[in-house]
């Protein structure tokens, strides 16, 4: 590879919106969550896994039967004897025509792969995997509003909006929102930490910046890693209809008024 970055970000964050964008250059890599897959069962996290360590029932009882979905082919290494070739798998497919490499990376997904690949100096890890990258971080200035959204979709599985299933009625958990702004809080705290340690060149872009200005972040992101798309590139960007309505702000205040 030429150049490699990677979008750094936590749940609900902005950054599907902006690494659909990047690939739709076609000359800003594949940037997908290559490494979501947990190593213990082989396939992404369940709702339930985000609520690991917090001791309520009633929250817990709001998402046991949430709809399951079948991991995306790229992150699922469920039967692979040696994942080597899952790694080989991602570097094909993070990878465009002119040899730029991008893939999107969680908190969590990162410290699963230190686990997998039996190493917790998780810096050292990523410049000796992708040959000292560029970063990019994707954070969201109103954490409150960030758990409030991933509660929502964990209880629905509805991802964005244009993708709602339907499937009842989302509840509202003080104590789940609670554990998931502390968890939030955890991971963006990891990522500044792992990036004074890590040294390398680093973007910071927020929810708010990519949901007002697409465009402007995305030629902001592509100046950072050295890429010049073609003018038409820029032009059909993806759009990503809004999911937050009356029921996240009831939610938020809901919180808020708690605290």
């Amino acid at each position: 590879m030429k150049v490699a970055y990677l979008v750094c970000a936590t749940p609900r964050s902005g950054s599907t919106l902006l690494c659909e964008a990047l690939a739709e250059t076609g000359v800003a890599g594949n940037p997908l969550e290559f490494f979501e897959a947990l190593p213990e069962t082989g396939v992404p996290r369940r709702p339930l896994d985000y609520l690991a360590g917090l001791d309520d029932e009633v929250a817990f009882a709001l998402i046991e039967d949430a709809p399951h979905q079948d991991p995306p082919p790229y992150s699922d290494v469920r039967g692979l004897a040696d994942y080597g070739e899952h790694l080989d798998a991602v570097r094909r497919l993070g990878t465009t025509a002119n040899r730029v490499f991008g893939a999107k990376v969680m908190w969590a997904h990162l410290v699963d792969l230190g686990r997998r690949l039996g190493t917790s100096d998780v810096p050292t890890l990523v410049d000796d995997l992708f040959d000292r990258p560029r970063f990019v971080w994707v954070r969201r200035r109103d954490t409150v509003r960030q758990a409030v959204s991933l509660w929502r979709a964990m209880q629905t599985q509805s991802w964005r909006a244009e993708n709602e299933r339907g499937s009842g009625e989302p509840r509202y958990s003080f104590a789940a929102v609670d554990h998931l702004v502390r968890l939030l809080s955890t991971h963006d705290h990891a990522w500044e930490r792992f990036f004074a340690q890590a040294g390398g060149s680093v973007l910071t872009l927020t929810y708010e910046e990519v949901a007002a200005d697409l465009a402007g972040t995305l030629q902001r992101t592509l100046d950072h890693i050295g890429v010049k798309p073609p003018e038409e590139a820029l032009g059909a960007l993806p759009r990503m209809r809004r999911q937050a309505d009356e029921r996240s702000d009831a939610w938020a205040d809901a919180y808020a008024a708690r605290i």
